[in-house]
């Protein structure tokens, strides 16, 4: 009787699924703590203090860390938690069912992300082209006015015509930096991925940085880790997205105020880190920094942070952002290592 009520229960939460109801479990009342039962202490394992540890990675088990949930099932079937938890045939289908709803929900959470990815994706593309279009038919009056405000000032003098001359001028070249920014947003060059030693592509950032007219005021604190793995970057492009961050650090920071720049590795990624002690980003802006033409600033497209997470999904990486108003915002660019690379420096620091 006891077996029919559970398939009975198990019936019910099945037609809950198929209702749509994605948080559904299915209870089972010989689950075992883990931890308990073996009489664990690690409490950093991943699977203490939760339920299921079969179905979690990386757990501590047998004196070694184990692998991801489909790697790892076929030893945890043999291991005692999981026949106690398991140990007759309902039992072991309710812990299926609860792994299928899991799975389900996660591929279902993964599609939505992909979907509004894609969208942003297709919107970014279809306001690349119409940028790239204006930006083309902009060029070539503005080429047209440069040349006559040249011509003008070589044949006509005087004081009033010099002067408003020279404000043509100013305004021409600020509109066709304007129009580069414009064209390299919408039709970026190809890739050119090769190793690099990011410390290196870092400092050279900074340098460069340091002497360039938008760090008139602000100090930048370099501090590298050491042994960074060869990483696969395009020198140029991280630089360039590094110049951006370095700019927006100084913008939003007082005068003479400090800007620091750190690069690290939790061995799966390398990742370069640019903290100012600024104004900081509100709740509400942060849901928008990355949107192009979105900008707090005064001057400027707003194309700088949308140039930065580009570059870094490139990269395969992505553009992590901790801000606290008030106190300062830290961006971090996050780029993956490639292991062949990283075995390769391995084998030979250790011939040296």
């Amino acid at each position: 009787m006891n077996k029919i009520k559970k398939l009975a229960a198990l019936k019910e939460k099945m037609i809950a699924l198929q209702a749509g109801d994605y948080d559904v479990e299915a209870e089972n009342p010989k689950i075992v703590k883990c931890w308990e039962r073996l009489g664990c202490e690690k409490t950093d394992c991943p699977a203490h203090g939760k339920l299921r540890c079969w179905s979690i990675a990386g757990t501590s088990c047998h004196g070694d860390v184990q692998g991801e949930f489909a790697q790892k099932l076929g030893d945890c079937r043999k291991c005692v938690v999981y026949r106690e938890s398991c140990g007759d045939e309902i039992s072991e289908f309710v812990e299926v069912f609860n792994q299928m709803v899991k799975d389900i929900k996660y591929n279902f959470s993964e599609q939505e992300k992909s979907d509004r990815e894609q969208a942003k994706n297709d919107r970014t593309s279809e306001l690349g082209n119409m940028i790239a279009a204006v930006a083309h038919e902009t060029r070539n009056p503005l080429h047209s006015i440069g040349i006559a405000a040249s011509y003008l000032k070589k044949n006509f003098h005087g004081e009033l015509v010099t002067e408003f001359l020279n404000v043509i001028e100013e305004e021409v070249k600020k509109l066709n930096t304007l129009t580069s920014i414009f064209l390299s947003f919408s039709n970026p060059a190809p890739l050119s991925l090769e190793p690099c030693d990011i410390n290196s592509v870092t400092c050279s950032a900074v340098d460069d940085f340091k002497n360039s007219v938008d760090n008139p005021k602000n100090p930048v604190q370099l501090k590298l880790a050491e042994n960074l793995p060869m990483t696969p970057c395009d020198t140029a492009r991280m630089r360039e997205a590094l110049a951006k961050l370095l700019e927006n650090s100084v913008e939003s920071s007082a005068e003479n105020a400090e800007i620091f720049v750190n690069t690290s590795t939790d061995g799966k990624m390398v990742r370069i880190s640019v903290t100012d002690q600024g104004a900081g980003i509100s709740p509400e802006e942060l849901k928008n920094i990355f949107k192009p033409f979105y900008t707090t600033k005064i001057n400027g497209p707003g194309l700088g942070l949308p140039i930065v997470e580009r570059t870094a999904k490139e990269h395969k990486g992505s553009v992590i952002v901790d801000s606290n108003p008030g106190k300062g915002s830290t961006f971090t660019l996050c780029l993956p290592i490639d292991q062949k690379l990283k075995d390769s420096s391995s084998s030979r620091k250790e011939q040296k």
